[in-house]
């Protein structure tokens, strides 16, 4: 896996959390592949979920919904699983370890509380995009 400096993995999140506040204001969703595409850093790249994370902590450590919330898996159609081990998820789906984080498939809980995080990023940044 490539290896960044957290200088430039905050770069990216900055970056990556000015498209991604756009797909919130419009209510739609933006796969990993298309937002590493859009960041210049082609489709599949490794670091993407690294990331979209970053996006998530910074908005978190400002009091701000989950943005990565609208970042999905172009095969399953729903967040990735690293989602999941954000800081804030509930006990009853959050994923601690790595092979939970690999593990794609999300269950009726996830879900839930996904489609919930969902809605507060939705209603966050489109309030005043309408």
């Amino acid at each position: 896996m490539p290896h960044i400096s957290n200088q430039e993995l905050d770069e990216y999140a900055e970056k990556a959390k000015a498209i991604l506040i756009k797909i919130a204001q419009r209510r739609t969703l933006i796969t990993y592949d298309t937002l590493m595409y859009k960041l210049g850093c082609g489709p599949g790249r490794e670091l993407s979920g690294d990331i979209v994370r970053r996006v998530s902590e910074l908005e978190l450590s400002e009091g701000r919904p989950k943005l990565s919330a609208v970042v999905i898996r172009g095969d399953t159609r729903t967040v990735g699983p690293g989602f999941f081990g954000l800081p804030g998820t509930p006990d009853h789906s959050s994923r601690s370890n790595s092979k939970e984080w690999n593990n794609p498939n999300i269950t009726l809980e996830e879900r839930e509380y996904w489609q919930n995080e969902l809605k507060k990023v939705y209603d966050y940044w489109s309030k005043d995009f309408l």
